[in-house]
């Protein structure tokens, strides 16, 4: 199922429910209808994924969210789920495409961004490839805190302790009760003071 047979089904939907005799709605109520319609149509669809994965089909449960994305692709949660189950029965490729394809969809997303980073850091420890996807979601306007404590790990994970320790700072700085941040900016501190040591 696609966008277009979604509409076509709304449409079905939004024209069945009009009174015989009724004049016709304007073409702004009609659009309202059919997005209504599709809205439901999703995220009626989104429960239902969510019922294979509480049962263990996770298969049907992926299918289901390539559906729902494709009627929405702005569903990054759709993305972030049915990435997650490819990473965790072993197909990364699928995983790390499907990752990919979410952001591709939603540029502006951090949400998506981070998921992807997630993944390089902590599944294939690929830190170069997190570093650069964390940069990313931290530019984004609706970052938050954990895509830059992120962003400060993956910094350490490539010995680059001076743009962890700056990161580390600048999270002090504009999240100063965020938990943790004293304790990290503190350790990344010592390594740096230890690399720089292990160079004069």
């Amino acid at each position: 199922m696609n966008r277009q047979l979604l509409i076509i089904a709304c449409l079905f939907l939004a024209l069945a429910a009009v009174p015989a005799g009724a004049a016709p709605p304007s073409s702004g109520a009609s659009q309202a209808q059919v997005n209504g319609i599709d809205d439901r149509i999703t995220n009626n669809l989104w429960a239902v994924t969510d019922e294979y994965f509480h049962h263990g089909d996770y298969p049907r449960s992926i299918a289901c969210s390539r559906i729902v994305v494709s009627a929405d692709s702005q569903y990054v949660e759709a993305y972030s789920d049915g990435a997650w189950l490819l990473e965790s029965t072993g197909k990364l490729k699928e995983a790390e495409a499907y990752y990919q394809e979410g952001i591709s969809k939603n540029p502006k997303s951090s949400f998506a961004a981070h998921q992807l980073g997630f993944f390089y850091f902590n599944t294939l420890k690929d830190y170069m490839s997190a570093v650069a996807t964390f940069q990313r979601a931290a530019a984004d306007p609706d970052c938050d805190v954990n895509d830059w404590k992120m962003l400060a790990h993956s910094y350490e994970h490539i010995d680059r302790y001076d743009l962890a320790v700056s990161t580390w700072q600048a999270i002090k700085n504009r999240w100063p009760q965020a938990p943790a941040v004293q304790v990290n900016l503190d350790r990344a501190q010592a390594k740096l003071d230890a690399q720089r040591a292990s160079h004069v």
